[in-house]
């Protein structure tokens, strides 16, 4: 079987972390198959010699113009025809909202041979919409248990991180269905600069964009008193954000939408305690007894409004409905379980829970599945020949 994928595979996005560590993972596991980059390597996103190395080899293989499966797992997706009609096309497609844009859904329909969701929680989305569940596959993101594990991490006095504080950790940006705003409006409240606590804020602007974060958190400590914050906006590498999570006790992420949430995943493999949404994707791999999910409330939310939804040139909105509902976590429960998981005299407990997880999956298991779908899929009738 030949397999060509289509996406990024240098920066730091998600995409991108998703797409090297399946490409790589089918290396190993001695698939044929070419990558089509839509970026160039950088230095700059600090990856490892050995994967770029791996990467750079993937770009030249030769596979002939009529890949048995050709991957697609780009934002917005790619629709256009492959070279040849016998060439299966799957896409892997992450979403956040309870809404899919109704292009989006017509085009997975009559076009994909398959869709590839990463959690249940977004192949419900999807299954509501109208697709077809025999073209829809649930397969989770990974982690790489070689670095995101238990084992004892490097100093990170380097980034400004104290490990022997009570930090919590949040990765992620200001788009507001992450609800950093919602975490910022807590944290200011919750612990004051005698306690122990520290809040870790991973951003990443140079994929995100740019924002006015830092600013309001100084302002925020100077105006409130809080305890401190320690805001990092560099890029790091998978070794040093595996450091940043050993010297944290909790990950924290109050999200309104997500479509899987790799970073809770590797920071739980770390031991990091999860205060979580609930009834979201996270559901899938984080169970009821490990850390605290949080209460939410739902609320009616207008998906076109720019603060709501950050829309880029070639966003697919067209047609699509434009009010829906989101579940948002409940500010006071937030501060409760902040402060309990701070303060409560059974934290062990809860540090020994999350140590002895077994719902976590790592990238060679997760790639054992994308094989399965790729052979289901190479076994049909290609849709645009039915």
């Amino acid at each position: 079987m030949q397999i060509e994928f289509i996406g990024k595979f240098y920066d730091n996005h998600s995409l991108s972390i998703v797409n090297r560590n399946i490409v790589i993972e089918l290396h190993k596991k001695g698939k044929n198959i070419k990558i089509v980059p839509l970026d160039s390597y950088d230095p700059v996103f600090k990856l490892d010699k050995e994967i770029v190395k791996t990467l750079k080899q993937l770009e030249f293989e030769e596979i002939g113009d009529s890949p048995d499966i050709q991957v697609r797992h780009t934002y917005p997706p790619i629709w256009n025809w492959p070279v040849s009609d016998n060439t299966k096309v799957i896409y892997i497609q992450p979403w956040e909202y309870s809404k899919v844009p109704f292009e989006w859904q017509y085009k997975f329909e009559t076009f994909a041979d398959a869709l590839v969701v990463p959690s249940h929680y977004v192949n419900e989305v999807f299954s509501k919409g109208g697709l077809n569940p025999k073209d829809s596959f649930v397969v989770p993101n990974g982690y790489d248990n070689s670095l995101f594990n238990l084992e004892a991490g490097n100093s990170v006095e380097h980034l400004g991180i104290d490990a022997s504080k009570f930090n919590f950790v949040y990765v992620g940006n200001s788009q507001w269905r992450k609800g950093l705003d919602i975490l910022l409006n807590v944290w200011s409240k919750c612990f004051k600069k005698y306690d122990n606590a520290k809040l870790i804020i991973k951003d990443n602007p140079k994929v995100y964009g740019q924002s006015n974060v830092l600013q309001e958190i100084i302002k925020m400590q100077y105006k409130t008193g809080c305890a401190d914050i320690v805001y990092l906006n560099q890029d790091l590498s998978d070794e040093e954000m595996s450091d940043v999570f050993k010297a944290s006790r909790v990950v924290v992420h109050p999200y309104r939408a997500e479509g899987f949430g790799m970073h809770i995943q590797e920071a739980v493999a770390c031991g990091c305690i999860p205060i979580i949404s609930s009834g979201g994707p996270t559901d899938d791999f984080i169970p009821n007894d490990i850390g605290i999910k949080l209460q939410m409330q739902t609320k009616a939310i207008n998906i076109t409004d720019p603060n709501i939804f950050a829309l880029k040139p070639g966003d697919a909105t067209s047609l699509m409905s434009s009010h829906t509902f989101i579940n948002e976590p409940t500010a006071d429960f937030l501060d409760k379980a902040l402060k309990y998981v701070y303060s409560s005299h059974e934290k062990e407990k809860l540090f020994n829970k999350v140590k002895s997880i077994d719902t976590l999956t790592n990238w060679s298991t997760v790639v054992d599945s994308y094989i399965e779908v790729f052979n289901e899929i190479n076994g049909r009738l290609p849709k645009r020949l039915r």
